[in-house]
């Protein structure tokens, strides 16, 4: 019997998963630090993905006023809220004791969060002017983890201008790793934009200079009333002058802080004691929506505008009668409705449609029903406008190959019959309804267009898709073969860059150490939540060498010679030497045999040592290049 002298190397063979389903952490996710309005004593509104409800809050003790600020957390639940003077947390307890803010209820408020640390929040506060003069622009420090989660006000009333206007706002910066605070100066034509980053405030304003009308401090002139709005796109920014008779419309650079380009609007309902108060953008920014007020003598004149900032600021009146003689407040909610207080009445309005031209955004009087005794709201709470950046239409599955499903945020106005072209010359079908579904014929980004129709109009949006391709596949350079040579590791790669990865052993790291046969499986998630996977199917094979051949030409076991599969094997050296420690033969190739003989002559029977070096592609061992040694018996 025939021995063999063996040792076992490991074949990985090429393999392929199917593709995995894609995961939601890339898909959008409507903003809920909106969710809870509350604007008036014991009653506010509550959004939610299905509706809008009456929220009534028998702990809230908000007077009534405009100074109004509320902040709720990533999931909708209430944290904070504010009428600029007392502080209250989530649980309507006050956490402000000590001096109270430097703001005032009839003057606005704003609460920005930490970008870093969320539960680190900063309420801005402005102040009426008097004849006793101003507190000026200020902002306070809350830290909900204090006093066992009750939360304390710190620092407070941190003076950042002597005096302000009762306008601020706030928006994201371009890059999302803060937010801008603006409000607009007095007795000059400054803007002051205030920057919120995860070290804090920084107090040193970008102060844009020589912007527009000059707005006076003098509190009899009234020009310092008004309110102020940032699109929530961050690329404009608006006020109106309750006392001045005009709104200025800017340029806003949300990564600078800049204000440009200005230009003035005048209110057609223009009379003496009228003026406009209140301003909302569209959630799109091409509408610009305006109440207007008159001071004293009843409701003449008190009207809600909108101008079309993308049509020579074409301007409709939209009531059709006017509203009461109090300051009429419009806010824009999560749904992408703008809502309007209706002072002394139990009715909240509507603009439905806020991205539509003229009547045809859908302003209704009459919307909301709250109880008799809360009519004398006039103010509605200031959020930060970022908030409010929500597309018309949104997307899910966004990668090669899969099915992508789209809906409308605000479908409320249309009649049925939306329709959809999806800009994808490689699978024309288009889409019908509120909800439908689109496979794209590949990557790219595609210009999808959804038509609406109502009361016999259609309205379009188009907006950009995004279709990514899938990551590659991790083991494809590497063909389909590998050794793994016994006490040697193959680090196998999961891919570059990826956000997750999970092997078949549960690990979870890029690199695999492969030291024993199986089936190896990874798969992969990248930056844009496209998923793949591979693997490599691991089979233990044998390399052998014979310990006798019979090279007598009868065709069996005629050479001398290794035996089994060469893929992945380089650097091969087989040496053979006589007794006597001649070298008689050498191989370089693995296909390469030994027929018995030196320079065409037969050699005699007899025992020869052999000598084996060679490298696996791929392995690495301690011990550097594989050598074996052994002898083989020649037979005659």
């Amino acid at each position: 019997m025939k021995k063999q002298t063996a040792f076992a190397l490991l074949f990985l063979l090429s393999l392929s998963l199917p593709l995995l389903a894609q995961v939601n952490r890339c898909s959008y996710v409507i903003p809920r630090h909106t969710d809870n309005w509350l604007f008036y004593s014991n009653i506010g509104l509550r959004f939610t993905d299905a509706a809008v409800a009456v929220n009534p809050s028998p702990g809230s003790n908000l007077p009534n006023g405009t100074g109004v600020s509320n902040y709720s957390d990533a999931d909708g639940n209430l944290k904070l809220y504010t009428d600029g003077i007392f502080v209250y947390n989530g649980a309507h307890e006050r956490i402000n004791f000590g001096p109270n803010l430097e703001g005032d209820v009839g003057a606005p408020s704003l609460i920005v969060p930490n970008p870093s640390a969320p539960q680190i929040l900063y309420i801005f506060t402005t102040d009426i002017i008097t004849n006793l003069g101003t507190s000026g622009f200020n902002y306070s420090k809350v830290d909900l983890t204090q006093l066992s989660g009750v939360g304390a006000v710190g620092e407070r009333n941190i003076n950042l201008l002597s005096q302000s206007a009762q306008m601020v706002s706030g928006v994201k910066t371009a890059d999302e790793s803060g937010y801008w605070v603006v409000t607009r100066g007095l007795d000059n034509n400054n803007f002051y934009s205030y920057k919120v980053t995860a070290s804090g405030v920084e107090t040193t304003p970008v102060t844009s200079t020589g912007m527009g009308t000059s707005l006076s401090s003098d509190f009899r002139l009234g020009e310092a009333i008004g309110s102020m709005k940032i699109s929530p796109k961050g690329d404009r920014i608006a006020y109106a002058s309750l006392g001045k008779g005009i709104i200025e419309l800017f340029d806003f650079n949300s990564a600078t802080g800049i204000v440009s380009n200005p230009l003035t609007i005048n209110p057609v309902i223009h009379v003496p004691l009228a003026g406009p108060y209140y301003i909302e953008f569209s959630p799109d920014g091409t509408k610009l929506y305006v109440t207007v007020y008159r001071f004293l003598n009843g409701p003449v004149n008190n009207r809600l505008y909108q101008y079309d900032l993308a049509n020579g600021m074409a301007m409709t009146l939209l009531n059709d009668t006017p509203l009461m003689n109090n300051p009429t407040a419009l806010q824009l909610g999560r749904d992408g409705k703008i809502y309007v207080t209706r002072p002394n009445s139990q009715e909240i309005g509507v603009i439905g449609s806020p991205n539509r031209f003229g009547l045809n955004c859908n302003y209704s009087e009459n919307h909301i029903t709250i109880p008799s005794t809360n009519t004398r709201r006039n103010g509605l709470p200031n959020f930060v406008q970022s908030f409010f950046d929500i597309p018309h239409f949104d997307y899910d599955t966004k990668c090669d190959g899969d099915i992508t499903e789209f809906w409308l945020h605000n479908p409320t106005y249309s009649d049925g019959t939306t329709t959809w072209d999806f800009g994808d010359a490689g699978n024309t079908t288009p889409g019908t309804g509120i909800n439908p579904t689109h496979q794209f014929s590949g990557p790219g980004v595609y210009n999808v267009t959804v038509t609406e129709r109502w009361n016999g109009e259609s309205f379009t949006t188009t907006l950009q898709v995004i279709i990514n391709q899938l990551p590659p596949k991790s083991f494809e350079a590497k063909g389909d073969s590998m050794y793994l040579f016994p006490g040697s590791r193959i680090p196998l790669d999961g891919g570059q860059g990826m956000f997750s990865y999970f092997w078949q052993d549960g690990s979870n790291n890029q690199y695999f150490d492969v030291d024993s046969p199986g089936l190896i499986v990874v798969e992969y998630e990248d930056m844009n939540c496209c998923r793949n996977s591979d693997s490599l199917k691991v089979i233990a094979l044998d390399i052998s060498l014979p310990n006798a051949f019979t090279p007598d030409g009868n065709g069996v076991n005629d050479y001398f010679k290794a035996l089994g599969p060469s893929d992945g094997i380089e650097d091969f050296t087989l040496l053979i030497y006589n007794r006597w420690g001649q070298r008689i033969w050498e191989a370089k190739n693995f296909a390469d045999k030994w027929d018995g003989t030196l320079n065409g002559q037969k050699l005699p029977a007899g025992v020869y040592a052999w000598y084996l070096t060679f490298n696996v592609i791929g392995n690495i061992s301690s011990i550097g290049k594989v050598k074996y040694k052994g002898s083989v018996t020649l037979l005659r």
